[in-house]
């Protein structure tokens, strides 16, 4: 695999401006100038320190979870997500984002992916994915509006819901991090 391409020279940063547009969201907008000198403005999304996804598996089910998406107006299937706070390492996030959304904690935290973006194109945000076994009963308060449901999945489920087109778990960082779980565990 050639991966020479990602080598290419950066487009130089002719100026930046960042604008605080919400209590969540910072906007950069970059004005760029490219190798052939064609000179355009990109707008991103500031991601703070990052984000981990936590990939909880007892010995027999993954604990996913039923939490309301305002992206989408809809209950979605997924897993443990939060962000990572200052001065916080990822796996302690991972396990603090455990205990405050479903109740456990992890003696256990296994990395399957060092980086994952999405739509790294407009968005700054670093994703770390774990997964987490020998849980154990720990609840913390959150910041969740209403209570998270667990799902649990076994292993012949979990495939299902990555492989059926029809599959009600349609986050790609949800599909993704299973995925990398179950092959880390050799479900697949």
């Amino acid at each position: 695999m050639d991966l020479c391409v990602l080598n290419n020279q950066l487009p130089k940063v002719l100026a930046k401006r960042r604008q605080k547009v919400s209590n969540f969201f910072t906007v950069d907008q970059l004005d760029l100038k490219f190798s052939n000198n064609k000179e355009m403005t990109y707008e991103r999304l500031i991601g703070g320190n990052g984000a981990v996804l936590a990939v909880p598996f007892d010995g027999k089910d993954f604990l996913l979870t039923s939490e309301y998406a305002c992206g989408f107006e809809r209950y979605e299937l997924g897993f443990v997500k939060g962000k990572i706070d200052n001065g916080e390492d990822p796996k302690e996030a991972c396990n603090r984002e455990l205990k405050e959304e479903i109740g456990f904690g992890a003696k256990k935290i296994r990395t399957l992916r060092n980086e994952m973006t999405v739509a790294p194109g407009m968005l700054q945000l670093r994703m770390y994915c774990y997964l987490c076994t020998d849980l154990y009963e720990m609840q913390l308060e959150g910041d969740e509006p209403e209570p998270i449901n667990i799902v649990r999945v076994s292993p012949k489920e979990a495939k299902e819901l990555i492989f059926s087109q029809d599959s009600p778990l349609t986050e790609a960082r949800a599909i993704a991090a299973l995925t990398l779980a179950m092959n880390k565990l050799d479900l697949i």
